[in-house]
């Protein structure tokens, strides 16, 4: 079984967006904490986190939010028994290497990667 698998490949602007397909929590937990505000954003969107009819609190402190917030991607990355997947975007370009967003689902990280068409870079 592969490691990491490109499922998508493309050039926008000046940058160079990957998205890959892992099995290595600890890649999926760097890509993780690297996120910023938008893409935190877009994960909780994507779990159905921020939704207004949710039946329990969410924490209101960043790091417990963060918490929930990974949990519930521990558990949507599941694919059987304790093996994980994980979609990973990464963006390279202008000596830039960096993740930017992870989820548990291909739908969310394509989405997110392909936004970069609209964002002037």
């Amino acid at each position: 079984m592969p490691l990491q698998q490109v499922f998508l490949d493309e050039t926008f602007g000046d940058a160079r967006i990957q998205v890959i397909k892992t099995y290595d929590t600890a890649l999926a937990r760097e890509a993780f904490i690297s996120m910023d505000a938008t893409a935190t954003a877009h994960l909780a969107e994507s779990l159905s986190l921020q939704s207004p009819d949710e039946s329990w609190d969410l924490p209101n402190e960043p790091s417990q939010f963060a918490d929930v917030l990974w949990t519930e991607l521990m558990d949507i990355a599941r694919e059987d028994g304790q093996l994980r997947s994980f979609f990973v975007v990464r963006r390279l370009g202008s000596g830039e290497d960096a993740f930017i967003y992870v989820s548990g689902d291909w739908p969310s990280a394509e989405a997110l990667a392909r936004g970069f068409r609209d964002k002037p870079r």
